[in-house]
């Protein structure tokens, strides 16, 4: 779903890090030490279904499927 679509740039956690951390996340590669570092960045829930990926809460994306 890439990195973007993951990383939760509203959240509390994203908010307390590091103005220098947050300005060095301009990747995936930069992206991923800080959401295996700080595993609460990542947008939750994240679900995988047999016809692909959900990333966060949207009520059309579940619909018919839960």
């Amino acid at each position: 779903v890439g990195w973007e679509r993951l990383l939760n740039r509203r959240g509390p956690t994203w908010r307390k890090l590091d103005p220098a951390l947050q300005a060095g996340v301009v990747d995936a590669a930069s992206a991923k030490p800080v959401m295996v570092a700080h595993s609460s960045v990542i947008k939750r829930p994240l679900v995988e279904w047999a016809d692909g990926i959900t990333v966060g809460f949207d009520a059309d994306d579940w619909a018919g499927r839960v």
